[in-house]
């Protein structure tokens, strides 16, 4: 009666839980892979097992790239963009965001040049790092000279740094705790006159110059390398222009980096391990000592809510269970498992007490020395079953 009254109460928790829980509003602004050169891996056979991948937004049609092709070859200012990342640093998964500084440069043509004289502007005033947060400190490019330099072929070069702190959009949190984090810098030109959207300006990357320097590393994380590419940014509005909604060209630089999966492991799985091989042995406790058998759950239920909290608290409130998440899902359902068969089981042995001798009760210790046995590897094997359930149900990339 009690077990059945635990399963009608999860069921009731289930049904109003899923009565006002809210589905998340889709965002129409999105990026789209553009048909310019670039340094980024698209193809699903190249990528890792992981299935992550520093495309962001989706892929043009071979239909739209060709069209692209020709918007480009048709775009009255073409500028090239090239990013060196020179340092990153105090990567924060709560916000999350990370310090990084390096250079911006651009090499642009005449006609854009006699637009920026037409409007008294300059480069760096018409180019934003989208992706930095709001802060008091300096503007985030600081030109290097104060006028571009004019190149033998007519063309013109500046040369720009950048500091500041960066928002992060793109992390394997499904994952955790073996996941891939996207430290980007998102590069578009800031239209204040209606003149620089991406039927007029296109930015190129630069990737035979692009790249991370030295010190561009995270402590505790494994370099996995670099991207940059073109992406095509929808807005979903015509900042009151009138026409259609707006497309700017953005040049998206990225660095990625993950986690050890040896550390993830010794770190947060082998202490789990450890406290659920309690669970294991809570039936090799002498059967008449049940109030020792009874403390070993709770004890257990304790530990693995203080774990998850320590865990938890380096992460942002996610809408979703990372796989630690779900891996500390099947340890509290053995756990609380482990208590109702103790609780169970010691009514057993109370009731055996009161039976006569003779074959009933010999059949009925029996089947209690059984269940001793054969619990570990129960619990061994549907545990570890519902583990790999767990890991290969995850959305790839995630």
């Amino acid at each position: 009666m009690a077990i059945m009254s635990v399963v009608v109460a999860a069921i009731l928790a289930i049904s109003a839980i899923t009565w006002i829980d809210y589905p998340q509003v889709p965002n129409r602004d999105n990026l789209r892979l553009s048909s310019a050169s670039r340094a980024l891996i698209t193809e699903a056979k190249l990528l890792p097992a992981s299935g992550w991948s520093r495309l962001q937004g989706d892929v043009l049609t071979p239909a739209e790239q060709l069209q692209d092709q020709k918007d480009l070859q048709q775009a009255p200012y073409q500028i090239q963009a090239g990013i060196y990342t020179t340092s990153t640093s105090e990567l924060d998964l709560n916000v999350p965001s990370y310090n990084g500084n390096g250079y911006v440069w651009f090499r642009w043509e005449e006609p854009f040049q006699a637009y920026l004289e037409r409007t008294k502007a300059t480069i760096g005033q018409r180019m934003v790092l989208l992706n930095r947060l709001i802060s008091d400190s300096d503007p985030s490019l600081r030109a290097i000279s104060d006028q571009p330099q004019k190149n033998p072929d007519g063309s013109y070069y500046q040369l720009f740094s950048f500091k500041g702190r960066f928002y992060i959009n793109k992390a394997s949190f499904r994952h955790y705790p073996f996941m891939t984090v996207s430290l980007p810098l998102a590069l578009e030109p800031d239209d204040v006159d209606g003149q620089l959207d991406y039927s007029q300006l296109r930015l190129e990357p630069d990737i035979q110059n692009s790249g991370m320097g030295l010190y561009s590393q995270i402590i505790g994380w494994l370099n996995h390398g670099w991207s940059i590419a073109e992406y095509r940014h929808h807005y979903a509005t015509n900042f009151g222009l009138g026409g259609p909604e707006s497309d700017y060209s953005q040049v998206l630089f990225e660095i990625s980096f993950g986690t050890s999966s040896w550390a993830s492991f010794w770190r947060f799985l082998l202490p789990l391990a450890v406290v659920m091989s309690m669970v294991l042995l809570v039936f090799k406790v002498r059967s008449d000592e049940q109030d020792a058998r009874a403390s070993i759950p709770v004890t257990v239920l304790l530990t693995l809510v203080f774990l998850q909290q320590a865990y938890r608290s380096q992460l942002p409130d996610l809408p979703f269970l990372t796989f630690l998440d779900e891996v500390y899902v099947v340890a509290y359902v053995v756990t609380l498992a482990a208590f109702v068969l103790v609780i169970w089981i010691g009514r057993r042995y109370e009731s055996m007490e009161q039976m006569p001798d003779g074959p009933a009760k010999q059949v009925l210790l029996q089947r209690l020395d059984q269940l001793d046995v054969i619990w570990p590897m129960l619990v061994v094997v549907l545990g570890a079953g519902a583990i790999v359930v767990c890991w290969l149900t995850l959305p790839a990339g995630g």
